[in-house]
């Protein structure tokens, strides 16, 4: 059944063909399925790099880690430089300026969170710029020995963060109450500049969080860059705080801040200006778009020292978000689209095919969300995703063309025996067709036309081609309006089947009632023949029903589907006794019994017919024509 169609999907359907012929329909399947999983596979991996995608990735990266979020851990406090905690450290301030930050101020609220027993202070402030002193630097800065004082008899550990650019005892003085961390450690995605990873050790110092797990556990931290997985906000963080990840102050009212909230516990001293309004004079700075930006009190960023205390939290449990490499990605992407090639094979309606790509697309990401929620495995989604729907579609498309040229092919061979509209329900699968030989019940109507060798001899071959081909135009039309299968064209003759192959119920129904139109044409064209001179005869019929032996019968090189049986003999039977009792039409009775609807029926009486042991009643249905 080689494919006529020219472009692509005829050249594929020819190879298609090719391979069925060399390996059998099964390995071809096989073949074609796994060829256009690999295409679907390439064509999704050099997607998912392209930015768009990318993007797509990232928002379902979020919304698993936002969505599977653990919870927090009671062990970190955050004291807010906010706009109450600007305004006090402005006030303080010689100049009553908010920058530089005043060193005097922040030294006294170390000391504060000190004496109600933080664990550890971690500031999330740059300590390496001080005022010069006499010299010209700031080596022998005032300010830096004020601040020295005022932290001296600080217990907990002092984790600060500097620039790694600048070096310490030569760009700025060192103090030994101080431990100092690298201030690059939050990770931006290239995509979409969200951070989703921290790196404890970008420099020659280890990071904010690294430093306060090796102060506060002595513990070496993992030194190469990871996924943050961030946690779930403090279940008592409200109003200005909702989101925070742990209990939150205003710097500015730290002596008052609960005792039990600090001792023991991480400090984290760091910029917060969520709550900032827009006549604030606390700008919005050190606010960071990160996975929790759909959540409450993320939406306009997240604030840089909360980032460290998810990056520490998850440092001190030892979770990881894990992320298979890229070899691993290409086999995800790959089974993805063998399970969408596979779903693409069979043949559906459009709207159910949307349906399934739909609901394996659905199937897809809540795997994803149940992988990670159990396993902490982020697998990606979109790629996998279109290589699905990739290879669903290009199959489905292969399948659809296959089977519209099966169609053709069957339209074309079929077409010669059945009525179009037959044709289409079975191609359709909306009738149970069975080609095998099998016994059924079934009506077969037999036809000739009266004094046809006389025709045939007074008419010129030109003349007779038009007059035979005119009667079996409309002959044929009117058998196909009934659904009638034709079976065989005898010279003159037609014999059709009614209820086969595809199965009626009111098959003696159809056959009397197109019998009675083809009678009324016969009439018609009888009338429209004469009135040119040509001695055109009436057409006779014999119907008749019962079981029927039908099938495809012939040998290997040729067979035709057609009926064997009793009720042929008697449909042959009846319609040559047409001539003996002057009627066009003749049906058994068991036509008569099977017929439901109400028509014209005269007794013939019972016929003794050659090759039927015994007499059979015999019926004849009047058309309109003749009432007249």
């Amino acid at each position: 059944m080689p494919d006529k169609r020219p472009g692509i999907v005829g050249a594929l359907l020819g190879g298609i063909a090719r391979l069925r012929a060399v390996g059998g329909k099964t390995w071809a399947d096989v073949v074609i399925t796994l060829g256009v999983a690999i295409a679907a596979t390439a064509a999704a991996l050099a997607l998912n790099i392209t930015t768009p995608i990318r993007f797509v990735e990232n928002l379902t990266y979020d919304f698993r880690l936002s969505g599977g979020a653990p919870k927090p851990q009671p062990q970190f406090v955050i004291f807010k430089i906010d706009d109450d905690a600007s305004t006090a450290m402005a006030d303080a301030s010689p100049c009553h300026c908010l920058a530089p930050i005043n060193k005097a101020w922040l030294g006294d609220l170390i000391a504060t969170l000190d004496s109600k027993g933080a664990k550890a202070i971690t500031v999330d402030y740059l300590l390496d710029t001080w005022e010069p002193g006499p010299s010209g630097t700031s080596l022998d800065s005032p300010e830096f020995k004020d601040f020295e004082a005022r932290i001296a008899n600080v217990k907990a550990p002092i984790i600060v963060a500097v620039d790694p650019n600048r070096k310490p005892g030569v760009d700025f003085p060192v103090s030994k109450h101080l431990r100092y961390s690298d201030a690059r450690a939050l990770v931006h995605e290239e995509y979409d500049d969200v951070i989703r990873s921290y790196d404890p050790k970008p420099g020659g110092l280890w990071s904010l969080a690294a430093e306060t797990e090796i102060a506060t556990t002595g513990q070496t931290p993992p030194s190469k860059k990871f996924r943050i997985r961030y946690r779930q906000p403090d279940p008592e963080a409200r109003a200005e705080n909702a989101g925070a990840i742990a209990p939150s102050y205003s710097a500015a009212f730290a002596a008052f801040a609960p005792e039990d909230k600090v001792r023991g516990r991480i400090a984290f001293i760091g910029s917060v200006t969520r709550s900032a309004t827009a006549d604030s004079d606390t700008p919005k700075e050190d606010m960071h778009a990160t996975p929790l930006r759909f959540q409450s009190g993320h939406r306009q960023g997240t604030p840089g020292v909360e980032v460290h205390v998810h990056a520490l939290s998850q440092m001190l449990t030892g979770d990881r978000v894990k992320v298979p490499g890229p070899l691993w990605d290409a086999a995800m992407v790959l089974v993805a689209a063998l399970g969408g090639s596979l779903l693409g094979r069979s043949t559906q309606r459009w709207w159910i095919s949307i349906g399934i790509v739909v609901l394996g697309l659905m199937g897809l990401m809540a795997a994803a969300f149940v992988i990670y929620e159990r396993f902490t495995l982020m697998i990606p989604m979109v790629a996998p995703s279109i290589a699905f729907a990739f290879g669903f579609f290009i199959l489905s498309r292969l399948v659809a063309a296959e089977l519209q040229n099966q169609r053709a092919f069957y339209s074309s061979t079929l077409e010669r025996y059945l009525a179009p509209q037959v044709i289409d329900r079975m191609v359709d699968h909306r009738e149970e067709v069975k080609i095998g030989a099998e016994e059924r019940e079934i009506t077969v109507m037999i036809s000739d036309l009266e004094n046809f060798s006389n025709l045939v001899a007074s008419l010129d071959l030109e003349t007779f081609e038009g007059v035979i081909n005119e009667y079996f135009d409309g002959v044929i039309d009117i058998l196909w309006k009934h659904e009638a299968m034709i079976d065989k064209m005898t010279g003159d003759g037609i014999i059709a089947i009614f209820g086969a192959p595809v199965p009626y119920e009111d098959h003696a129904d159809r056959a009397i009632a197109c019998c009675r139109e083809i009678d009324l044409f016969g009439l018609e064209i009888r009338k429209k023949m004469i009135a040119r001179g040509i001695n055109f005869g009436y057409t006779r019929m014999g119907l008749s029903s019962g079981i029927g032996l039908v099938g495809n019968f012939g040998g290997e090189k040729r067979f035709n589907y057609t009926a064997y049986g009793e009720v042929v003999v008697i449909a042959a039977r009846l319609e040559a006794a047409n001539k003996t009792f002057g009627t066009r039409i003749l049906f058994s009775a068991d036509t008569l019994k099977l017929a439901k609807k109400n028509v014209p029926i005269e007794a013939v009486g019972e016929i003794d017919l050659k090759g039927v042991p015994m007499p059979i009643p015999a019926y004849t249905t009047p058309t309109d024509a003749e009432a007249a």
